[in-house]
């Protein structure tokens, strides 16, 4: 019922607005177009339900960040704002393990946690919450409250052959997840409330668009590029404010091509 009534509807507001382009450099990274104007197409008919962004061959999901294709991304309106949420899976597990960051930066607390430095934290932070805790670190409160609850749903999902997502309540069946294992669907159920929280997000943000010049016009997993209006300043702090209410921390970028420096 979620995707059926709040993704389909939100996925398509961020396609319809379509994202403006300089055609000439859209040509030289991408291929050839009649207009300038590009849409993109939402999938989350996924393994995990994260949804794919991919149409007429370009990924926009994943739009490379070195050789200058963004560049070929201009707003209609005064300028682009993307609005980036910080340690979004570490922040979504801290939340499902009921463990608080307090109001610091959270690599920034993990780097504490480490004893080592702020780059060095990230990278740490990533392996494990993809590829199990390290040895060296299972005695902090945050691992230790995660190992607790990866027992708990692999248990559940063995026991009883599923597990029910939050929020979004979609249902991972043991019957159609070859090759499973603890950490696997720890990453699964992340990748499955982090999409379910967007779609939430972007919900409440889509309200506060109505009738406004200012428009979504690309989300990428953690991020969310907005075709902004100067005339709109207000807007974008209602925005924040919507993101800010979910107990995520966010960064802002803007400037007048998609290629943020």
């Amino acid at each position: 019922d979620f995707y059926n009534t709040k993704a389909t509807v939100v996925f398509n507001a961020v396609e319809r607005s379509g994202i403006r382009i300089n055609r000439e450099r859209f040509e030289s990274h991408f291929h050839p177009i009649d207009r300038d104007i590009t849409y993109t197409q939402y999938n989350f008919k996924t393994t995990t339900t994260r949804p794919s962004n991919k149409f007429g061959g370009v990924n926009y999901a994943a739009l490379n960040k070195d050789n200058g294709c963004r560049e070929s991304f201009i707003p209609r309106n005064d300028k682009f704002i993307e609005l980036d949420i910080s340690a979004y899976h570490p922040t979504l597990l801290g939340l499902l393990v009921d463990y608080d960051f307090g109001e610091d930066d959270i690599h920034e607390s993990f780097a504490k946690m480490y004893g080592v430095d702020y780059k060095k934290a990230k990278e740490l932070t990533f392996k494990q919450l993809y590829g199990g805790v390290f040895e060296q670190f299972k005695n902090l409160e945050f691992f230790q409250k995660v190992q607790v609850y990866v027992d708990e749903i692999w248990e559940k999902f063995n026991k009883e052959g599923y597990i029910d997502c939050p929020i979004s309540k979609y249902r991972y069946k043991k019957e159609k997840l070859d090759e499973m294992k603890p950490q696997k669907l720890l990453n699964y159920l992340l990748q499955n409330l982090e999409t379910a929280m967007n779609i939430r997000i972007l919900w409440e943000i889509f309200k506060s668009l109505k009738g406004r010049k200012t428009k979504l016009v690309l989300y990428t997993y953690d991020s969310f590029l907005f075709d902004f209006d100067n005339s709109e300043e207000d807007l974008i702090e209602d925005i924040k404010q919507i993101i800010n209410n979910n107990k995520l921390q966010i960064k802002e970028s803007y400037g007048n091509t998609y290629n943020f420096k």
